[in-house]
């Protein structure tokens, strides 16, 4: 192999190592007890995981010895590698050729006895090695020096699982940027949306009243429409917010949940005029503590939709609180249309709705339910649906107590 290719396998043999961005990391555990117990196992004072970098030797674990890392030229691995070997076993230094002269066995700390594998990654490249040493001359058996290739793989084992682990909490870190940056757009946005939109709905109030009885009745038409569209797009900007301060709650900000208080207030938002058969429950004193804000939210969400998705006379909506052994269960049932089967995982996606328009004729955010199972789930509970067409829907939440 000429001197050209091998200069190109060592720097590819680099590129490897620094894809683990391992050098000049401070000491961790796993990688210490690896190193202890290779020392255990063959019973010597000296133990270490190596590193090869460019020009010298690394020490990522070290047992019975302070050095930081060694020239590469002095490096007991350096042989190995250069002599195409996976694992050695010199048991006198001081009789071999090649390391009877080594600076660390004719000075301090006088290494008479070296054993070492090869650290080699998945695609072939040596990063460095395990190895035991010792101050006077020995030999290793054979159940010794299995475990010690063993202990080597363990360790590369470690390294892909430091490397994984690096890069998915870079990819998150890198995620989560991103999440915060559509975040904040969301929240700019829909604030700067809301200020005009509202003005555009209170002008075409007062032009109807002003000037409605001056013009016919298509411009009144046009005029409506202008407010209808401007109140949706108001409800939709609204619920946008809503789902994005969802994501805000802080979980550990718990509360005695005042039932009757709670449910007094979201009736008297929802049907502040007593159109609709809204059945508390019974055993509303129930103790629970829990964020007052999302549990507030995640009803009002579900008492509004068993409302407006509702195609009977007379609207009914069932509210029940069950005491279960580790969990309590909040229970929102309803008479309304009713939701297939095959879109109950759709109904709870972002910004999907199923096409149909509530019973004052407007249409759907696709907002509201994605808001509701985001804050089930941050407060650790989770969310089931039940429901039949024409019949009317239940939704389940459990809450760990």
């Amino acid at each position: 192999m000429n001197e050209q290719t091998l200069q190109a396998d060592e720097n590819l043999r680099v590129a490897a190592l620094k894809s683990y961005s391992i050098l000049e990391t401070q000491p961790e555990k796993d990688f210490d007890d690896l190193a202890e117990l290779a020392s255990q196992i063959c019973q010597v004072p000296i133990s270490a995981v190596t590193l090869m970098d460019i020009d010298r030797q690394w020490f990522k674990s070290k047992i019975g010895f302070d050095n930081i890392d060694v020239p590469r030229q002095d490096a007991f691995c350096t042989y190995m590698m250069d002599n195409g070997l996976k694992s050695i076993e010199i048991q006198n230094m001081n009789e071999h050729y090649y390391f009877a002269n080594n600076r660390y066995v004719v000075g301090n700390p006088k290494i008479s006895f070296y054993a070492g594998v090869l650290l080699i990654d998945p695609n072939g490249h040596t990063l460095g090695s395990l190895c035991v040493y010792d101050t006077e001359p020995k030999k290793l058996t054979h159940f010794q020096l299995s475990a010690l290739e063993k202990l080597a793989n363990q360790v590369i084992q470690l390294l892909e699982l430091r490397k994984k682990n690096e890069l998915l909490e870079k990819n998150n870190a890198g995620l989560l940027s991103k999440y915060n940056e559509l975040e904040q757009f969301a929240r700019v946005v829909s604030h700067d949306i809301k200020s005009p939109l509202n003005n555009i709905i209170s002008l075409t109030h007062l032009f109807q009243d002003e000037y409605g009885k001056q013009i016919d009745d298509a411009g009144n038409e046009y005029l409506e429409y202008i407010s209808k569209a401007s109140l949706e797009l108001k409800n939709f900007v609204d619920a946008i917010l809503v789902y994005y301060k969802s994501d805000t709650i802080n979980t550990t900000e718990k509360e005695a949940i005042d039932w009757n208080s709670l449910f007094n207030k979201i009736i008297s938002i929802l049907d502040s005029k007593n159109e609709y058969d809204i059945i508390f429950p019974k055993n509303s004193s129930l103790s629970f503590h829990s964020n007052k804000m999302a549990i507030e939210q995640i009803l009002s969400n579900l008492i509004s939709n068993s409302i407006k998705y509702n195609d009977k006379e007379k609207v009914k909506v069932e509210i029940e609180l069950i005491d279960l052994p580790t969990e309590i269960l909040l229970s929102i049932k309803d008479n309304g249309i009713g939701i297939a089967k095959t879109d109950y995982e759709k109904v709870f996606s972002f910004f999907t709705t199923l096409g149909k328009r509530d019973r004052f004729n407007n249409n759907g955010t696709g907002i509201g339910l994605s808001t509701v199972q985001n804050m089930v789930q941050k407060l650790d509970g989770r969310i089931e649906l039940e429901s039949e067409i024409g019949l009317g829907s239940s939704f389940k939440l459990y809450f760990k107590k």
